[in-house]
């Protein structure tokens, strides 16, 4: 099971700060039975943070950590399949979780 050291650097290696030029959003993300932080986005710079944010944009929270790396893999259809099957639970603008895609890609 991951750490949230780990989750964190996975974020990081994810992220597109071309992709996410002009964005500005706190997204909290809970996995169940695992950890709660948040990302913090501000315009091509991210920041992740364990715990809870007071006021966030966007809250997701995933049954698992394969499911949250799969919606934060850049790949759409994974991600639409994940939400339509409940596995991810949302609340909040969900305009920033349409903006993930092009801020977070997986590795090649």
């Amino acid at each position: 099971m991951a750490t949230f050291n780990d989750l964190k650097s996975g974020l990081e290696t994810a992220f597109v700060s071309e992709g996410a030029k002009g964005v500005e959003a706190t997204i909290q993300i809970n996995i169940e039975d695992l950890t709660n932080f948040y990302v913090d986005i501000n315009d091509g710079n991210l920041t992740v943070e364990e715990g809870e944010h007071a006021d966030p944009g966007l809250t997701l929270t995933f049954d698992s950590q394969e499911t949250m790396e799969k919606v934060f893999s850049g790949d759409q259809q994974a991600a639409m399949g994940a939400f339509m099957q409940g596995k991810v639970k949302f609340s909040g603008d969900m305009g920033l979780g349409q903006k993930l895609g092009s801020v977070f890609k997986a590795p090649e």
